[in-house]
């Protein structure tokens, strides 16, 4: 005889399953009258269990589940679906206060006869709802701050490197005055020189808001990972040998020699921990190790530790090591340096998608690992670097070329015609846009020099209407910009612009681009060594004080020619030839050359 259950056995099993459910749920007959309902639903919404079963849904809590939003899924919907999920109801309860629901509807036939139920399951989701609301306003509030800087640092940007352009390119114009007696190029040497460790400053304090901004981006290209350990290393000894450290560098196996990677963020990171650690160590050895290991097709990860014999760092003072501004307490000791060169660089890694992590012990030294991934790249792959040369004119036969410069600083535009007149360049001036665009139309200059920051109007919008003109389509127009945001780029070049060049720049990188813009032809300045010799002898370089030799090196592996210039004034004191030799080199930016003879000058 088949076992059967009563109808109290069977209301009593009922609510044993639904009492399992951790979320409200309740079940209604087909009359919406509340058969039973789960222990979760009266703890949470306060109800009463005795004056609930068998109740119409909507005369709950003295008819508090009257609720235009339930009775619409109730006898609207689920008629026409039998199942409604996610059905977002918001309402207030007396003692529970205001509450959000996502309400989850099915219509069931019973087994036994045709009768229907509902089970109606209720979510509560007033604490996600605040939650998401409270990360909603914190990542507005998180935008309007980074919007903030990002403004921030385009007023810094622009106000201060535009100056320093002024700064720097009258500083290598009077370099060009054949008059200019020993003294007072020796004065323009330190100006230009000044200028530019300032600019460095300037432009680590811009680098450090722009990556806390998250506005820095990657430059990958090929290039020979050998050739810039070698160079950083040569670098950096003769500071090891000046404090009489070892500098000790291992490669190892398998270490690529060409790879893709963002060279010059590479660059930097490890100068600055390698500095930091020649810095802070007395005595002992100061280690680079460099390995690979291959992580996919043509990459591998890259292994970079740097570890020093120094005076350590305390526990409590590496977790504010990386941070803005701060330093331990041997960088606060000796006074040295702006707390912005570990920020940075891990602010690079992290760009390249890895990390710089520290280790270390109190008076046994440091070791700071950089872990970061570069791809393989092939010998053909390295693109050729052009030496820059000294512009003396344009070649015979070459068409006077008008050139418009708009720019609101006088500076600026007497700066550029001073350097583009001499050269043969026919020059007029326009203080904003809207002089630019009435210059136009009256000149029709080949070349446009456009500033993008004026009044009245500004570069973007002159060069949009420069391009509706008639002859618009023709001319070539140069950006001109002192901002550090990439995006400045884009949006310039989609106003129309055929190249953009930041301020300040080198009077080669300018002419390059009129070169590349207008198929404009030079005559450059060959300066010719004063023996007449094809290379200075490196035998003349041993005679030399290691300490000049040195600074010779360095300044020829960070590209500081200002500073090369100086130094080889300096030889030439000594040695008139070697010096006119070496300065000749320095002038043509040959600074290959120059490492070079360094190196087989080396005992």
């Amino acid at each position: 005889m088949p076992l059967t259950r009563t109808a109290a056995e069977s209301q009593e099993y009922s609510e044993s399953i639904i009492n399992t459910v951790r979320e409200p749920l309740i079940i209604l007959d087909q009359d919406l009258r509340v058969v039973t309902a789960s222990r979760s639903f009266y703890e949470v919404f306060k109800v009463n269990p005795k004056e609930t079963v068998g109740q119409l849904i909507y005369d709950l809590g003295n008819k508090q589940w009257d609720i235009p939003q339930l009775r619409e899924l109730l006898e609207t919907i689920l008629p026409q679906k039998a199942t409604f999920d996610n059905y977002e109801v918001e309402h207030d309860f007396a003692g529970v206060g205001r509450r959000i629901m996502l309400l989850n509807a099915r219509q069931i036939q019973r087994v036994l006869g045709k009768e229907r139920i509902i089970l109606l399951a209720i979510e509560d989701i007033t604490e996600r709802k605040r939650v998401e609301v409270e990360l909603s306003r914190a990542k507005e509030a998180a935008e309007a701050a980074n919007l903030a800087k990002s403004t921030f640092l385009a007023n810094m940007s622009h106000e201060i490197r535009t100056p320093m352009n002024a700064i720097l390119g009258f500083s290598q114009l009077m370099r060009r005055d054949p008059d200019a007696t020993p003294k007072q190029k020796q004065q323009i040497e330190t100006i230009n020189r000044s200028g530019e460790h300032l600019l460095a400053l300037i432009n680590d304090v811009l680098e450090m808001a722009k990556a806390e901004a998250g506005r820095t981006s990657l430059t990958q290209a090929a290039f020979d990972l050998h050739a810039l350990i070698s160079d950083v290393e040569s670098m950096l000894r003769p500071r090891a040998e000046a404090k009489r450290l070892r500098l000790e560098v291992a490669r190892g196996d398998g270490l690529p020699r060409f790879v893709t990677a963002d060279e010059s963020k590479l660059r930097q990171i490890l100068i600055n921990l390698l500095s930091n650690a020649l810095k802070f160590t007395a005595e002992g050895v100061v280690t680079l190790r460099l390995r690979s290991r291959p992580c996919a097709e043509r990459e591998a990860h890259l292994t970079v530790e740097v570890e020093d014999t120094g005076p350590g760092i305390e526990p409590g003072e590496i977790a504010r090591l990386f941070h803005p501004f701060e330093q331990a307490q041997a960088g606060r000791a000796g006074g040295t340096g702006t707390g912005l060169g570990l920020a940075i660089s891990r602010g690079y890694a992290r760009l390249m998608g890895g990390d710089i992590t520290v280790e270390s012990r109190p008076g046994r030294g440091s070791v700071f690992t950089l872990l970061t991934t570069v791809k393989e790249a092939a010998a053909s792959d390295v693109a050729v670097k052009a030496r820059p040369r000294q512009v003396k004119g344009l070649k015979p036969g070459q068409p006077r070329y008008k050139v418009l410069v708009v720019d609101d600083k006088e500076d600026n535009r007497e700066f550029l015609d001073q350097l583009l007149g001499p050269a043969g360049f026919e020059l007029r001036q326009a203080v904003d846009g809207k002089e630019a665009i009435k210059t136009f139309d009256e000149w029709k200059p080949q070349l446009v020099l456009m500033d993008l920051r004026m009044p009245v109007m500004n570069g973007y919008e002159a060069m949009r209407r420069i391009r509706e003109r008639p002859g618009g389509g023709e001319v070539k127009i140069l950006a001109v910009t002192a901002s550090i945001f990439g995006e400045i780029n884009r949006d310039a070049l989609a106003a129309g612009a055929d190249d953009v060049i930041l301020k300040p720049f080198r009077e080669s990188d300018l002419f390059e681009c009129i070169r590349a813009l207008l198929g404009a032809e030079f005559i450059y300045d060959e300066p010719i060594p004063a023996s007449g010799a094809a290379a200075p002898d490196p035998s003349g370089l041993a005679g030399l004080p290691r300490e000049l030799v040195a600074g010779l090196r360095e300044a020829a592996v960070l590209g500081d020619y200002q500073a090369l210039l100086k130094l080889t004034g300096r030889v030439e004191a000594m040695d008139a030839r070697l010096g006119g030799e070496l300065r000749a080199l320095a002038a043509e930016y040959d600074t290959q050359r120059i490492l070079d003879l360094l190196g087989r000058a080396e005992p």
